[in-house]
């Protein structure tokens, strides 16, 4: 009996949790699908093309080089079934390479295991986690590509499997737009249990566009989002004003999920700090998301 509840509460988490119709009776390591970086969250994680800073290590790492400064973002993030996600990356250019480096870890702690209806006997955590390195190459003066190479790990009560991930990017940019394209989760891993994870390989195409009028600037963009394996295609859109550099206003709007969609933030900087804030409501009882990040650009 103990043996059937754990088998199935590993394919729960595997394949279904965050599954958001994105081929979650198909691929597991869900934690690969979340939005990071709280800008990006508050922009309806419409960022394939817009990324600039440590996220590009999740986003697209065509853009690891996508300013000519380096940078240093944390996230924390509190969201639905007390999963909480965190997240350090850092970007450095090196003329025309850039190296960027991602760790990012979640949890959801104190499940409970029960033999039959009754006291819970113990609990444990769910534990997910990436970590790799980003490399990008501006082949032309407005045209660059990258590639992420990632270890996976995932340990779900006395079960534990490892394995390995490939994110391939472009990006082109000419002016203030710019155009993305991210194949990423590429590759595979050991088995967890009896079976083995999926990863959920997903495309991922985007387009920005960044105005600018004297001290005002308003930044938009748009994303096509699938998991190529029994995913829906999502469409991601986010907008941000911004006032002289300082402070900006965000939100977003994301289709196609069963229990998400609006999103808003804010950010405040201040010459090379920055704090970024996002909020995320769930629909049909899942509550809300919470997410903060600061970063440090040199």
């Amino acid at each position: 009996m103990r043996k059937i509840f754990i088998t199935t509460l590993i394919l729960f988490f595997a394949g279904i949790t965050f599954g958001q119709n994105d081929g979650a009776g198909n691929t597991g390591l869900s934690f690969l699908k979340l939005g990071i970086g709280a800008r990006s969250i508050a922009m309806g994680e419409a960022f394939v093309s817009l990324a600039d800073d440590g996220t590009a290590y999740i986003y697209n790492p065509a853009r690891v080089n996508a300013t000519e400064n380096g940078n240093v973002t944390a996230m924390f993030n509190k969201t639905m079934m007390d999963m909480t996600t965190n997240f350090v990356g850092a970007k450095f250019r090196l003329n025309k390479f850039g190296i960027g480096i991602g760790l990012l870890k979640t949890t959801v702690s104190d499940i409970e295991v029960r033999n039959n209806p009754g006291a819970p006997i113990e609990t444990f955590n769910s534990d997910n986690f990436s970590g790799g390195i980003s490399l990008c190459y501006d082949i032309q003066n407005n045209f660059s590509a990258g590639i992420t190479v990632k270890m996976l790990y995932e340990k779900i009560y006395i079960d534990e499997a490892s394995g390995y991930g490939l994110d391939f990017g472009a990006n082109y940019k000419n002016n203030n737009v710019s155009f993305a394209v991210v194949l990423a989760n590429v590759g595979s891993m050991n088995e967890l249990s009896n079976s083995e994870t999926k990863l959920p390989t997903s495309l991922r195409l985007g387009a920005s566009y960044i105005y600018r009028k004297d001290n005002f600037s308003i930044t938009g963009a748009l994303d096509g989002f699938k998991v190529l394996d029994g995913g829906a295609l999502h469409t991601h859109i986010g907008i941000e004003g911004g006032y002289k550099d300082f402070i900006f206003l965000r939100g977003g709007y994301q289709t196609g999920y069963e229990n998400k969609s609006f999103s808003a933030g804010l950010g405040l900087k201040y010459k090379s700090l920055y704090v970024d804030y996002a909020f995320q409501p769930y629909s049909i009882g899942f509550g809300s998301g919470n997410s903060i990040s600061l970063g440090y650009n040199f």
